[in-house]
């Protein structure tokens, strides 16, 4: 939900140290110019308000948190506060939710120093609300839910070339994973850093393996297949999306049951359409992340072609 009722958005918390209220109420407009919606304490925090109440409600309803870093905001207590409560929100969605943007070049604590951040001193203000307000628009734009990829690949070296970071999306699943690649991959690169990223399952088996589905992948971008051992270099850019086709093939005692088919939640296939569920949930659960407090059961999965 919006903190403002023009629907601005997406909402975004900004957490900061007072010391630094100059430069944050720039940046504040500067996110407000490009169509996000920021909720500042003193802009936020109506006269009468319960402080701690209003903070808390204005982490829930929000997509997204900001802290403002600099030497000011060190060992602040109301910031370490928000960090804390920031990160415990960010588990429990199983999303990014969480991103940096320093004043000054002072170091992060250690909970955070492995997080990417972005410069907004030395003149890149404006660079960084840009980036920021790219990010949070093309999340929303994917259309699921977005998730980091399981296992995902370390952040490059500042010297080394930049990934780019794309998102794989399941429309079945309704969930979208980032996942970094190089530049001017090639298909067979790209089918390969998916795979590994997300984990990709090929099999899921009971009763020692004599009965069960193997998993196969299609590949789309833009809406055109890919090839998966192609060796020429894809037209991708930051950002973009390309789509997995889970397919499944059932499989008993005496070889394949059925023809593969698209996985969809509530199909019934060529064994007992239970333990297909089953065995798919076992297999993909990793994928899908859910938050503890939705406990949605698989027949509500959304039945839908991916």
């Amino acid at each position: 939900m919006p903190h403002h009722p023009d629907g601005r958005g997406p909402a975004v918390f900004i957490s900061y140290a007072t010391a630094d209220r100059t430069e944050v109420l720039k940046f504040h407009q500067d996110l407000l110019d490009r169509g996000i919606d920021p909720f500042l304490d003193i802009m936020d925090i109506l006269p009468g308000d319960d402080v701690v109440m209003s903070i808390n409600g204005a982490l829930e309803r929000s997509d997204f948190y900001v802290l403002v870093w600099s030497a000011a905001a060190r060992d602040r207590y109301w910031v370490n506060s928000e960090i804390s409560a920031a990160m415990v929100l960010e588990q429990r969605r199983a999303r990014p939710f969480v991103f940096i943007v320093r004043l000054d070049d002072s170091e992060l604590p250690p909970v955070l120093a492995p997080r990417r951040y972005l410069d907004a001193f030395g003149g890149r203000r404006h660079f960084a609300a840009d980036q920021l307000a790219a990010v949070w628009t093309r999340d929303r734009a994917v259309g699921t839910k977005v998730l980091p990829a399981p296992a995902p690949v370390p952040e490059p070296a500042p010297r080394d070339e930049p990934t780019l970071h794309i998102y794989a999306r399941n429309q079945s699943l309704q969930v979208s994973h980032e996942v970094r690649i190089p530049h001017g991959v090639t298909s067979r690169v790209l089918v390969a850093a998916i795979t590994e990223q997300l984990a990709l399952p090929t099999e899921a088996s009971e009763y020692g393996g004599a009965v069960g589905v193997r998993f196969a992948y299609r590949y789309r971008h833009a809406g055109e297949s890919l090839t998966e051992d192609s060796d020429v270099p894809l037209a991708l850019g930051d950002g973009d999306v390309v789509d997995i086709e889970v397919v499944v093939e059932p499989f008993g005692p005496d070889g394949a049951l059925a023809d593969p088919v698209s996985f969809l939640p509530g199909r019934d296939y060529a064994i007992p359409p239970e333990m297909i569920r089953d065995l798919c949930q076992k297999a993909i659960e990793h994928l899908l992340a859910e938050d503890p407090e939705d406990d949605q059961d698989q027949e509500d999965w959304p039945d839908q072609e991916s």
